[in-house]
C-alpha cells in the first residue's frame, strides 16, 4: 500500500484526487470532514451521497481545548474570562477551516459568547507547532497531534468537546461539566471508495481494516494517541454518516461556515 498525503480543503483535495483516478485501487481514508464538505462549499464538484461508498469507519478522535502553558490558564472558565476582557484579540489554531473542529470551535465560542481568531493550517502537525511555540495560544484540534506534548507538559488540556469524558482522556473534563451541557461534538476516521467500485473490492478491504483493528497491539497504539477503535461495515458507516450529516450541517450553518 502506497500512502500519498494531501493536505488542504479540509480532506476534500484528497477526496478529489480519488475520484479523478478512480481506477479501482486508489481509496481515501480521511476525517468526517471531508464527508461532509459538500454541505459547506456546494461548489465542490463532488457530493458524499452520490459519489463516495463508505468502506468501515476506522477510530473515534475526540476533540479537546488545548492552551500552551504561558498565559496561566488552568480551566475552560480562565480561558473565557480572558477572552471576554480581550475581545477579538485571542486567537485559537485549527488543522483546517472548515473541519468538525472548526465547527466545533465556532458553536461552542457562540455559545459560550466570546470573540475568539480561528487561525486554520494544512492539518493538525502545522497547528501543533504554532501552539506548541505560543505564536498561538489556544488550539481547538483532534488528540493526536497535541495528547504526546500534553504528556510532556508542553500543553496544557482544558476539555473536550463532547457531551462526556473521553475514554482516552479519563482526566479531561468534557464541555457539559463546566456549563455547556448541549455541547457535543467529536470527530472520527474512515475509509471511502469511489462509488462505482465493485462490491467485492470495499469487502475485501473493509475486512482487511477490521482484521488491523481488532490486533490489541494496533488498538493500543491507536489509544495512547487518543484515538478509540470502531471498526464495523460498510452499511454501519454509511448509516452513520446519513445520520450525522443533518446533524452536521446543522451545527455548521451555528458555527457560521457554510458558503455563501
Amino acid at each position: 500500500m502506497i500512502i500519498d498525503n494531501r493536505p488542504g480543503g479540509a480532506g476534500s483535495l484528497a477526496i478529489e484526487a480519488m475520484l479523478r483516478a478512480a481506477d479501482g485501487h486508489t481509496f481515501v481514508v480521511g476525517s468526517d470532514s471531508s464527508f461532509y464538505q459538500p454541505v459547506l462549499r456546494p461548489s465542490l464538484a463532488y457530493r458524499t451521497e452520490r459519489d463516495l461508498r463508505p468502506v468501515t469507519i476506522l477510530t473515534n478522535q475526540p476533540i479537546v481545548i488545548a492552551v500552551h502553558p504561558a498565559p496561566g490558564w488552568t480551566s475552560v472558565a480562565d480561558l473565557l474570562k480572558a477572552a471576554r476582557a480581550r475581545p477579538g484579540e485571542i486567537a485559537y489554531a485549527l488543522s483546517s477551516a472548515t473541519g468538525t473542529q472548526a465547527v466545533a470551535a465556532g458553536v461552542f465560542f457562540r455559545m459560550a459568547k466570546v470573540k475568539m481568531v480561528g487561525v486554520p493550517y494544512k492539518g493538525g502537525g502545522q497547528a501543533v507547532v504554532d501552539l506548541l511555540s505560543g505564536q498561538v495560544p489556544v488550539g481547538v484540534l483532534g488528540t493526536t497531534p497535541v495528547v504526546p506534548h500534553a504528556k510532556a507538559g508542553k500543553v496544557r488540556l482544558l476539555a473536550v468537546t463532547s457531551k462526556t469524558r473521553a475514554k482516552t482522556l479519563p482526566d479531561v473534563p468534557a464541555l457539559a461539566e463546566v456549563g455547556f451541557p448541549e455541547m457535543d461534538m467529536s470527530q472520527w476516521f474512515g475509509a471511502v471508495a469511489p462509488a462505482g467500485t465493485p462490491d467485492e473490492v470495499v469487502a475485501r478491504l473493509a475486512a482487511a481494516i477490521n482484521k488491523a483493528l481488532a490486533d490489541p497491539r494496533n488498538a493500543q497504539r491507536l489509544f495512547d494517541v487518543g484515538l478509540e477503535v470502531v471498526g464495523g461495515s460498510p452499511q454501519d458507516m454509511g448509516r452513520r454518516m446519513k445520520a450525522e450529516t443533518i446533524v452536521w450541517a446543522k451545527a455548521a450553518k451555528e458555527a457560521g461556515l457554510v458558503e455563501k
